[in-house]
C-alpha cells in the first residue's frame, strides 16, 4: 500500500482495475441500475414539464412512467403479432426460397464442385504410395443418453430468457421511479459524496452530464424513429410483406451501434428474398437500406446530433467494445450513454482528465500548437491547413494574434533555451515566411471591407515605421503588423536595428508620422527601452507603439521598466497596435485640421486688418 501511495499512475491503474471487475462481477444489479438512470435521463425533461403544467412530482413522475409501459408494450404487442403471422407465412415460402436456393446453387456450387474434384484428383495424383497395413480393431461407439426432463424442467428453461428480461425492465423501471421521484435529493447526496466541498464544480458537471445524455437521447429516439418510419414505407412502397414488423425493427436495433442497422437490413432482405418470385425486390431493399444509411450518417446524423454528444468516433468504437465485453447486448445499448457521462465526469476531475483528452471531440492541440508542432516536422502544407480554415472565419490581424504569433513566441522560447538547432530554426523560419506570405495574398480584400466598416481607412498620408527589436520572430511579426497596416491603407516600412543611428534617426524627422518598434517575448524588455529613449530622445514629438507580442495580461507589469513618456503607447497583439495607431493617426488628423483653421482665422483676420486700413 505504501508502494502504491507514492505512485499516482499505479494506484490510478489498480483503481481502475478494481472498477472493472466491480462492473463485471456485479452486473446482475449494475445493469437495472444504468438502464433506469438511462430512463431517468430520457424522462426527466417530460416530468419537468409536466411540473411546469401544475402536475405533483409524483403524478407527473407516473405519468411519465405509464406513457413509457404503454409504449414498449404496445410495440411488443405488435413484434409479437407480426412475428407470429411471419412464422405462419413461411411454410407458403418454401417452395420460393427452394427454388432461389437451386439457382445459387446452379450457379455457384457447379463452379466449386468442379474446382474441388480437380483438386483432389490433382492430390491423389501426387500423394505417395501408402503401404496396405493391417486393419485397425473395429471400434464401439457408445452413446450416453441424458435422462428425460420433466414438463417443468422444460417449461422453465423455455421461459428463463423471458424471465430474465421481465425482471431486468422491472428492476429498471423501478429504479428510475425513485431517482426521478426523488432526484433533487440525489443530486444533492451526490454533490455531499462527491464534490468534496466543491459545490459549483460538481454541479456543474452533473447539470452539463444530464444535459448532454438527454439531448443525445432525445435526438436518437427522434432519428430513428424517423429511419423506421422511413423503412416502414419504403418497403411497402417495394412489396416487401411484414414491412411494419421490419420497420420497428429497423427502430429498435439502430439503438445498438454498428451492429443494429445491419440485422435491421438482413431480416427484410431475406423476406424479399422468400416471398418476391425474382431478385428485383430484394435488390430495391438492400437499396432503399444503403440510400437510408447514407442519407442517415451523411446528413441527418450531423444535422441532428451536431456536437450533443462531446465524444469522438475512437471513444464510440472503444465504447462500444469495452462494455459490450463487461455487460454483453446490453452494454452495447447502453456504451454511448454511459460513455458521454464518463468523458464529462473526467472533465471536472483531476485524475481523469486523461480520459477527457483521449475521448472527447475536442481537438487533442490548439490552433497554435498545431502550427508549431507542423512547422517542427517541416510540413508546410498541413501548416498552411491549420491557417486556412482560421483565415476564412476571422480577420487577417485576429487569426496572426491567436494562432501564428503565439506558434511563434513558441519557437522562440525553444530557440533561447536551446530546444532548437539551427537547421529546425531555419526551417521554422523559412517555413513561416511562406505563411504570412500566402495569408497575406489571400485576405486583402475581405479584410478592407471589414476595416472600413470598423473606422475610416488611415489613408496613404499616413507614414508607419517598423522596427524589429532584437532577432528574426520580431522581424516576422514586424511583417505581420506591415500587413495589417497596409490592409487599412497606411503607408509603412519595416526597417532593420543597424539602421537606428544617430544620424538615421535625424532623417526620420518629418519623414516618418509614427515608429512601431515589434518584440516577440521572451526577449529583453531592456532592449526596447533603450530604442524608446534613444528615438524620444532625437525626435520628442513622434509617437511610438512598442509591441510586446502575446503578453499575458497577468505580467503586463513588465512594461512599467519602459520610459514612462507620453509619446510611448504599449500593445500586446496587433489588434491593440492597430486600433493605438488608429486613434494616433485620428489625433494627427485633428491636430492638422485644427492647425489649418488657426492658420486660415489668422489669415482672415490679417486679410481684415488690412482691408481696414
Amino acid at each position: 500500500m505504501e508502494r502504491i501511495g507514492k505512485h499516482p499512475r499505479l494506484a490510478t491503474l489498480a483503481a481502475s482495475m478494481l472498477v472493472i471487475g466491480v462492473l463485471y462481477l456485479a452486473k446482475g444489479v449494475l445493469i437495472p441500475f444504468a438502464l433506469a438512470i438511462l430512463v431517468s435521463f430520457l424522462l426527466a425533461p417530460l416530468v419537468l414539464r409536466l411540473q411546469r403544467w401544475h402536475c405533483s412530482r409524483v403524478v407527473a413522475v407516473v405519468t411519465a412512467l405509464l406513457l413509457v409501459f404503454i409504449a414498449s408494450s404496445a410495440a411488443s404487442w405488435l413484434v409479437v403479432e407480426q412475428v407470429r403471422e411471419v412464422t405462419a407465412s413461411l411454410s407458403e415460402y418454401r417452395l420460393n426460397i427452394q427454388d432461389k436456393i437451386a439457382t445459387l446453387r446452379g450457379a455457384v456450387a457447379k463452379p466449386l464442385q468442379t474446382a474441388l474434384k480437380t483438386v483432389m484428383a490433382l492430390g491423389a495424383e501426387l500423394a505417395p504410395v501408402v503401404e496396405s497395413r493391417a486393419e485397425a480393431p473395429t471400434i464401439q461407439t457408445v452413446n450416453v443418453a441424458a435422462p428425460a426432463r420433466g414438463p417443468f424442467e422444460v417449461l422453465r428453461d423455455a421461459l428463463a430468457p423471458t424471465i430474465d428480461v421481465l425482471m431486468t425492465a422491472a428492476m429498471a423501471l423501478l429504479f428510475a421511479f425513485m431517482m426521478l421521484l426523488r432526484r433533487d435529493d440525489l443530486g444533492d447526496r451526490l454533490i455531499r459524496m462527491v464534490g468534496h466541498g466543491n459545490v459549483l464544480v460538481t454541479t456543474r458537471a452533473l447539470e452539463e452530464a444530464s444535459r448532454k445524455v438527454s439531448s443525445y437521447l432525445w435526438r436518437l429516439l427522434l432519428l430513428n424513429g424517423l429511419h423506421g418510419m422511413v423503412v416502414g414505407i419504403g418497403l411497402t412502397c417495394i412489396g416487401v410483406p411484414n414491412a411494419l414488423l421490419w420497420g420497428l425493427l429497423a427502430a429498435l436495433l439502430r439503438f445498438i451501434p454498428y451492429v443494429g442497422p445491419l440485422i435491421a437490413a438482413t431480416f427484410p432482405v431475406l423476406a424479399a428474398l422468400a416471398t418476391s418470385p425474382g431478385w428485383s425486390q430484394p435488390l430495391l431493399a438492400v437499396g432503399l437500406f444503403v440510400l437510408l444509411e447514407l442519407i442517415s450518417n451523411n446528413l441527418l446524423e450531423p444535422w441532428i446530433y451536431g456536437t450533443g454528444t462531446g465524444i469522438s468516433p475512437l471513444a464510440i468504437l472503444a465504447s462500444t467494445l469495452f462494455w459490450t465485453w463487461i455487460w454483453g447486448p446490453v452494454g452495447l445499448v447502453l456504451s454511448t450513454p454511459l460513455t458521454v457521462c464518463l468523458v464529462v465526469m473526467a472533465k471536472y476531475v483531476p485524475q481523469l482528465q486523461f480520459l477527457h483528452f483521449l475521448f472527447g471531440n475536442a481537438p487533442g492541440l490548439s490552433p497554435p500548437e498545431r502550427l508549431y508542432q507542423r512547422l517542427i516536422a517541416g510540413d508546410q502544407d498541413q501548416a498552411w491547413l491549420v491557417l486556412r480554415p482560421e483565415l476564412d472565419q476571422k480577420a487577417l490581424h485576429e487569426v496572426y494574434d491567436s494562432v501564428v504569433l503565439p506558434a511563434l513566441s513558441m519557437a522562440e522560447y525553444d530557440r533561447q533555451r536551446g530546444a532548437l538547432d539551427e537547421e529546425a530554426d531555419t526551417r521554422i523560419e523559412e517555413a513561416m515566411k511562406l505563411l504570412i506570405e500566402e495569408a497575406g495574398e489571400l485576405r486583402p480584400g475581405s479584410d478592407v471591407r471589414s476595416h472600413s466598416a470598423e473606422g475610416p481607412e488611415l489613408g496613404g498620408s499616413l507614414r508607419v515605421l517598423i522596427l524589429p527589436a532584437r532577432g528574426t520572430a520580431d522581424a516576422l511579426a514586424a511583417s505581420m503588423l506591415r500587413q495589417v497596416l497596409e490592409h487599412d491603407g497606411a503607408q509603412v516600412e519595416v526597417s532593420s536595428i543597424a539602421s537606428v543611428s544617430g544620424e538615421s534617426l535625424d532623417l526620420l524627422d518629418g519623414a516618418v508620422d509614427i515608429v512601431c518598434i515589434s518584440a516577440m517575448p521572451p526577449s529583453q524588455i531592456m532592449h526596447v527601452r533603450y530604442l524608446c529613449k534613444r528615438i524620444a530622445g532625437r525626435l520628442p514629438g513622434l509617437p511610438i507603439v512598442a509591441g510586446l507580442w502575446t503578453l499575458e495580461p497577468e505580467t503586463r507589469s513588465t512594461p512599467d521598466r519602459l520610459p514612462m513618456l507620453a509619446s510611448v503607447h504599449v500593445v500586446a497583439s496587433l489588434g491593440e497596435a492597430r486600433i493605438q495607431v488608429r486613434q494616433l493617426a485620428e489625433a494627427r488628423r485633428t491636430r492638422h485640421e485644427a492647425g489649418l483653421a488657426l492658420a486660415v482665422g489668422g489669415l482672415r483676420q490679417e486679410t481684415a486688418s488690412r482691408s481696414r486700413s
